[in-house]
């Protein structure tokens, strides 16, 4: 692994859920400074989006056009695992248990048949309250700007 100021990324494994969905590990991590390394593995599981997965929602199909306006067909669940100044001997074995304690905590829960659609609206619920205060953001920008 090269140092450069872009942090480049590997594929070190994959590992299909009973739900079906796939989980990647990437090694995102990249020397700093003589034998010193930030280690990051980054988790990420794609979620197609489907309609049902915002059932409950006032109006469900208008949910699904905006949240895939805004992301596309698919979700990207992302975790992000990171240490910094590591000793170069010790960065292999640290990004295997950061694989492995992801898995150990975190495999029941992204494994359910569930996960997907509690993802979703999570993301949604989040992403709504998002541009609700972009909305109050930009409106006071504006006001402020006009000397009202």
């Amino acid at each position: 692994m090269e140092n450069s100021v872009t942090t480049e990324r590997r594929l070190v494994d994959t590992l299909t859920l009973p739900n079906g969905l796939e989980v990647f590990f990437y090694d995102c991590s990249r020397k700093v400074a003589g034998d010193r390394w930030y280690v990051c593995l980054t988790v990420e599981i794609p979620i197609p989006v489907q309609k049902d997965h915002f059932r409950g929602q006032s109006d469900p199909e208008k949910a699904y056009g905006e949240f895939t306006q805004a992301f596309g067909d698919t979700y990207v669940f992302l975790q992000k695992k990171e240490r910094n100044f590591i000793d170069e001997k010790e960065v292999q074995t640290l990004l295997q248990a950061m694989k492995d304690d992801f898995i150990k905590n975190n495999l029941s829960y992204v494994g359910k048949a569930q996960f997907p659609m509690l993802c979703i609206k999570k993301a949604y619920s989040e992403w709504k309250e998002q541009q609700k205060w972009k909305v109050l953001h930009e409106e006071a920008i504006r006001v402020a700007d006009s000397g009202e």
